[in-house]
């Protein structure tokens, strides 16, 4: 391996990304290697507007939501100290929960796809992953794992809107993913499973 790696773990909420990018750090730092998490929002200021949104303490049209996905996530590139170039330079695996193709997935119901693409070219440009993972899940079963873990829900997590983000996922990955190296986990196993199958697809950029 000549460079750090950009890996990026995208999912439904309650496909289990958060273990796993825990547990993927955990077998990277094993082999010695240093690693940077982060995700999407960001907790940079527009991130933190971002997530009062998400959380409906603030109201906002959905195109604007979209604008600020892509803002925070040019943001998340290019901060000087905090952002993933500076973490890649400085000699760290990122892996990132979420990344532009969060935004075409849960974004696109109220936004033409095309422009979200567009607004986002820049990180697509810049900066796309050596690597992304997408946990796979049942919606159903996604808000069975939502329910379970309690607290408040955000604006995308019930049965329908699950529904259409899967969906529109997989398109995403069909319209704007040419050319990305893109794997399908599936979610739906054991944790360890779930670790194991990402672990294959790591080490096969690793070598």
């Amino acid at each position: 391996m000549s460079r750090p790696l950009f890996i990026v773990v995208e999912g439904l909420d309650g496909s289990g990304k958060t273990t796993q990018i825990e547990l993927l750090r955990d077998q990277l730092q094993g082999l010695g290697q240093a690693c940077y998490l982060t995700g999407e929002p960001t907790d940079l200021p527009t991130g933190k507007f971002l997530r009062s949104i998400l959380s409906g303490a603030i109201e906002a049209d959905m195109k604007t939501v979209a604008a600020l996905f892509a803002a925070d996530r040019i943001e998340h590139l290019f901060h000087p100290t905090e952002g993933i170039l500076a973490k890649l330079e400085a000699g760290y695996h990122v892996i990132a929960s979420r990344y532009y193709f969060s935004s075409l997935a849960y974004q696109s119901e109220y936004a033409n796809p095309n422009w979200i693409a567009s607004i986002n070219a820049l990180a697509k440009q810049t900066l796309p992953a050596d690597l992304t993972l997408f946990l796979d899940l049942d919606p159903e079963v996604s808000l069975q794992r939502i329910d379970a873990r309690g607290g408040d829900k955000e604006i995308y997590e019930t049965r329908e809107k699950l529904q259409h983000v899967r969906e529109s996922f997989h398109l995403a990955f069909e319209h704007f993913g040419v050319g990305e190296n893109i794997r399908t986990v599936d979610a739906s196993g054991s944790v360890p499973e779930v670790a194991d199958a990402i672990w294959s697809a790591v080490t096969a950029v690793l070598d």
